[in-house]
């Protein structure tokens, strides 16, 4: 047995004998010649040009413990820290010896860059502040309007250089501070990234501002709504308070924007809340619609103390959004006077219109838009009408509705829209209840409940300004 195992050693080892002949034989792989083609804050490009014979290249880094293959001829490291870094790279490929390994070291600048923006104390004027790592040797920066375009494509713009009076900044390792002057106090969107002498650039770094000392940034924006964030910059100042108006709407007053708010904000009228809050200004959908927005700044005892104001014009509808499907309305808890009443947004919904009426004068609205030949359907003048005398909703709602009368027909009903506001209109959703207890009297519209608390501001109508200005006459 023992003679038997140590011939069949012996076969085995005579039977490489040809692979490694043949091995040894085979042409090597010529090395990979390396360069630094690209790199980031995070991240760097390694790439040479195609080996002969070749077919798939092994890399890696001293830093990390396993290797990655390609087959093109470049590898990109994500997630990266600053600091020095070896890169390894051969080349394989079949009928080939594996090629020497090449070797190149990158240093990873630390490109990073902050920014801070502050109140300057005149209208439309504001500071911006950037801290620099120390290999930032300049900024790039641009500041623009953040109610006309998004902030996702105001960065694309930004990255590849074709949006508007980008500027630059020479980092001189003292004061890295520019001041903006504007005709107007804003919103703004000021986009920066920091340069090496290198090349190599920071993460754009995004910040918003309204340039007086109260007033509102905007976080989203479309045909059916503004949803902004409260800002006060001035300690003097406790709230920020705001008035939407059409341009049309002023031209018919015959009054300028600073007439009109320092009205309303002198009677209280003007909607307030504390910084950091948010906010949500319901537009009409209308495309390429004129507004004005007024801001006013309020002391801790509510006096008004600042005012300011800015135009801006609604965008054009995204025909690529899907129309929104119906709402869901759920009614529990009913009483002789209160009932609960869900409101639940179905896909694609960006806000819905929402009113509470009695069956009576749901079927009187029926009746009347069925005699009106400018609408296709009678339950299309019911959508306009709620649009006028309901609540425009920007979430789902589960509310306690009171005020009912006793033992009476009602509908709850809502209307769903896409970010294209009246253009992108969904079907009705209408759920019908009925108020325990006897009915007392017949049901008037002074009768149907109202709604308290909503943080949504429409925009002031000519007919609501009219009947506010004769009031305090």
């Amino acid at each position: 047995m023992k003679k038997m195992a140590i011939l069949t050693a012996v076969l085995a080892v005579f039977a490489l004998l040809p692979l490694a002949s043949c091995k040894k034989g085979q042409p090597q792989l010529a090395s990979p010649q390396l360069t630094l083609s690209g790199a980031g804050p995070d991240w760097f490009t390694i790439s040479w040009q195609p080996v002969e014979g070749a077919e798939s290249y092994l890399c890696s880094t001293q830093e990390a413990d396993s290797e990655t293959i390609v087959e093109e001829c470049e590898v990109t490291f994500t997630g990266m820290s600053a600091g020095t870094y070896t890169v390894s790279v051969r080349a394989t490929g079949s009928g080939y010896l594996d090629s020497e390994t090449s070797n190149i070291v990158v240093d990873l600048e630390d490109v990073s860059l902050g920014m801070n923006l502050s109140y300057a104390g005149n209208k439309g004027c504001f500071d911006i502040t950037f801290t620099p790592s120390e290999a930032i040797t300049e900024v790039k920066y641009a500041v623009t309007s953040a109610v006309q375009e998004s902030l996702e494509d105001l960065k694309a713009a930004f990255a590849d250089g074709s949006l508007k009076d980008i500027q630059t900044l020479a980092v001189d390792g003292a004061d890295n501070t520019v001041s903006v002057a504007r005709d107007t106090i804003g919103p703004y969107f000021v986009l920066a990234k920091g340069v090496s002498e290198s090349g190599v650039e920071s993460e754009t770094v995004t910040s918003q501002i309204m340039a007086a000392s109260a007033g509102f940034t905007v976080d989203a924006y479309d045909l059916v709504a503004m949803d902004l964030t409260s800002t006060v910059y001035d300690d003097s100042q406790a709230y920020s308070g705001l008035l939407v108006v059409s341009k049309s709407v002023l031209q018919d007053l015959g009054m300028s924007i600073d007439e009109l708010l320092e009205m309303y904000a002198m009677y209280g009228m003007v909607p307030y809340t504390e910084a950091g809050t948010n906010m949500t200004v319901a537009l009409n959908g209308y495309e390429n619609y004129d507004y004005i927005m007024g801001v006013v700044g309020f002391d801790s005892s509510l006096m008004p103390v600042s005012y300011g104001s800015f135009s801006f014009t609604s965008g054009f509808a995204d025909e690529s959004l899907p129309l929104p499907s119906p709402l869901t309305i759920e009614v529990s808890g009913i009483g002789d006077t209160q009932a609960t009443i869900k409101y639940t947004m179905g896909e694609n919904t960006r806000a819905y219109y929402q009113m509470i009426s009695s069956l009576e004068d749901y079927n009187t609205l029926l009746e009347i838009g069925a005699g009106i030949d400018g609408y296709d359907k009678p339950e299309d003048y019911v959508r306009d009408y709620a649009a006028v005398y309901g609540y425009t909703m920007f979430a789902d709602d589960d509310y306690i509705w009171t005020g009912f009368e006793p033992g009476t027909d009602y509908v709850a009903l809502g209307f769903p829209m896409n970010g294209n506001g009246s253009l992108g209109y969904g079907e009705m959703t209408v759920t019908q209840f009925t108020t325990t207890g006897t009915a007392t009297s017949a049901v008037s519209p002074a009768s149907v409940p109202a709604k308290r608390g909503q943080k949504v501001i429409r925009p002031v109508t000519l007919e609501s300004a009219r009947e506010f200005l004769n009031s305090v006459k």
